[in-house]
């Protein structure tokens, strides 16, 4: 089964899904929570993640969209992004690596 990152709040995240990347909370210039990419989330590390005050993770879910769909959407992203950066002076390579990080980003 394939599957695909998401970026979620905390509100909704459950118990078993999966970390797609790695999750630390940082408070005062304190590490006070890390967990791992892959960690299956339970009961006791959303408490955790309410505790320590986490807004957003990466999860991993099941990919149910058909190619054809997912095609359809990367292009309706990168479409996107290109009309954010219109005019942008991609020759600067600051501005070309963000472009890039960002178009990545958008298109998993």
């Amino acid at each position: 089964m394939n599957k695909r990152p998401r970026y979620i709040t905390l509100i909704e995240a459950e118990a078993g899904m999966e970390l797609a990347a790695p999750l630390s909370t940082i408070s005062h210039g304190i590490l006070n929570l890390t967990l791992p990419a892959g960690h299956i989330l339970t009961h006791n590390s959303l408490q955790q993640l309410y505790a320590h005050k986490a807004e957003f993770m990466f999860i991993v879910e099941p990919e149910d969209r058909a190619s054809e769909q997912i095609a359809i959407e990367a292009a309706e992203t990168a479409h996107r992004v290109m009309e954010i950066f219109a005019g942008a002076d991609l020759s600067d390579p600051a501005m070309a690596t963000l472009f890039n990080q960002i178009l990545i980003f958008h298109s998993k």
